[in-house]
């Protein structure tokens, strides 16, 4: 089955389930060295992925979807959002929030799985092989998970904890 890349380019667009385009990951990719696959399926797939994580964050993210009356299909365009002490355009999509996708697209390449479902049967506690005997910790017990900086780099603007004291508060006129 083809993978159909439906692009959010700020008015909400019905059935979107991506940021960007394939061109525009392709290309983010190429800047930083990094070839994707020339299958577009496959980079297809990526870019789903990746909006799903984005999407994950939702609740993170400042302000409010900026259509209520006809629900939009993603989380962005949001209303009420401040970037560099200046409200964002309702009709707009952060350049912070592409890049973030583009990352994590470069992620799975590398062979990340961005929300990996686990149980501790996943992971072998014990092994012998021969005279060597491994035990390996369960992670999820442990709380390790996929750590991804630079994503959360790139998203920190979006979930208005920048500023210095780091409580994202916002003085509105009434």
């Amino acid at each position: 089955m083809a993978v159909t890349i439906v692009v959010e380019d700020g008015t909400g667009v019905a059935d979107a389930n991506s940021y960007v385009t394939l061109d525009e990951a392709r290309t983010y990719a190429e800047q930083r060295g990094v070839t994707l696959s020339a299958d577009d399926n496959e980079l297809g797939a990526l870019l789903v992925k990746a909006t799903d994580y984005l999407e994950a964050r939702e609740c993170d993210y400042q302000g409010e979807r900026a259509d209520c009356v006809t629900p939009q299909t993603l989380a962005w365009p949001r209303s009420g959002v401040v970037l560099c002490c200046e409200d964002f355009a309702e009709d707009a999509i952060p350049a912070q929030l592409k890049a973030a996708q583009n990352t994590l697209i470069m992620a799975q390449h590398a062979g990340i799985v961005l929300l990996p479902n686990t149980s501790p049967a996943d992971y072998v506690i014990e092994e012998q092989v021969g005279p060597i005997r491994t035990k390996y910790s369960d992670p999820a017990n442990v709380g390790i998970a996929t750590q991804m900086p630079g994503v959360e780099a790139l998203l920190q603007p979006l979930f208005g904890s920048c500023s210095a004291t780091a409580v994202p508060l916002r003085t509105m006129r009434v």
